[in-house]
């Protein structure tokens, strides 16, 4: 019966009971015996842990199914891998269940660092480093499906860049803006009381000229793109009197805009102060406010009966 041996064991035997000599002392007994014994003991010499320093395998190893059957590597304690650029010689005891299977959460320092420089962090730690393209995509709230356009989109028109909403504006007070043809286009503050009569601008939008036509009349020139025609709505004021130190120094007057002409970029249009006693006046408060639709922008439909 063979006998199952280590590979030191089976040396010696085969040194002691198979002699190099021709003496005639080798039976054919001790031939097989030793052989029995070196096929029993195979799986215990390459299990035994010799392959590891004495006979390391110096190519691969290959689990081959037989039969329908078998061909697998059963690593019960585990799987070293010495050569490994980080933890090597680390002992790994659970499997890897394959790229389909990890769970993100279950990965390491998530939370430490800042590795994706190519996210935007949502606490603010960082801010972009470059420009963030949407596309035509929409931009909504959490909770809202997904194709139906609500929130809020930026659509390229030329070298401008349009922002689209689904909805309204609303503000913290609940304050709705739904469109921005109620805002003001454009509007000035000037004083033309100074010395030569030359005007000053207090503040402005949307108004690239002021040009005095003479004694209380003056043509202001829009920027281009903010009125569509000459059906826009002007709101004017002025206190038409060179005073300005009290709630009582104004004069009854009359502030009109009748002349609009010009086509974008140079639209235009008059503004003329005249007093109670049909003179025109250099006055120190003028004021003009202009609502428009816009180059691009129809009207709404009113009925009129």
């Amino acid at each position: 019966m063979a006998t199952i041996k280590t590979s030191g064991d089976l040396l010696s035997a085969i040194s002691s009971e198979l002699a190099d000599n021709n003496a005639g002392l080798i039976s054919a007994s001790d031939v097989r015996h030793n052989m029995e014994d070196t096929v029993a003991s195979i799986s215990l010499i390459v299990a035994s842990g010799d392959t590891n320093l004495v006979f390391p395998f110096t190519k691969d190893v290959k689990a081959k199914v037989q039969g329908g059957s078998g061909g697998t590597f059963i690593a019960e304690s585990g799987l070293i891998f010495p050569n490994a650029p980080t933890n090597g010689g680390v002992r790994q005891v659970e499997p890897f269940l394959g790229v389909g299977n990890l769970s993100h959460n279950d990965l390491a320092d998530l939370d430490s660092g800042d590795e994706h420089t190519q996210y935007t962090p949502i606490n603010g730690s960082r801010k972009m480093t470059g420009s963030l393209g949407l596309g035509s995509s929409w931009i909504g709230a959490s909770g809202s499906s997904a194709g139906n356009n609500f929130g809020m989109k930026f659509v390229r028109d030329g070298d401008r860049e349009n922002i689209l909403t689904s909805g309204r504006f609303v503000f913290p007070d609940n304050s709705r803006i739904s469109s921005g043809r109620g805002v003001a286009k454009a509007w000035i503050n000037f004083d033309a009381s100074g010395v030569a009569a030359v005007p000053v601008v207090r503040s402005a939008y949307n108004i690239t000229k002021l040009e005095d036509l003479g004694t209380g009349k003056f043509r202001v020139t829009f920027a281009s793109g903010i009125i569509g025609d000459d059906s826009f709505v002007a709101v004017c004021n002025s206190n038409a009197t060179s005073a300005s130190g009290s709630m009582e120094d104004f004069d009854v007057n009359t502030v009109g805009i009748v002349a609009r002409s010009g086509v974008d970029p140079n639209k235009t249009a008059t503004f003329a102060i005249r007093n109670d006693a049909g003179q025109y006046i250099d006055a120190e408060i003028n004021e003009l406010v202009v609502f428009s639709n816009g180059p691009s922008v129809t009207t709404d439909s009113v009925t009129v009966s």
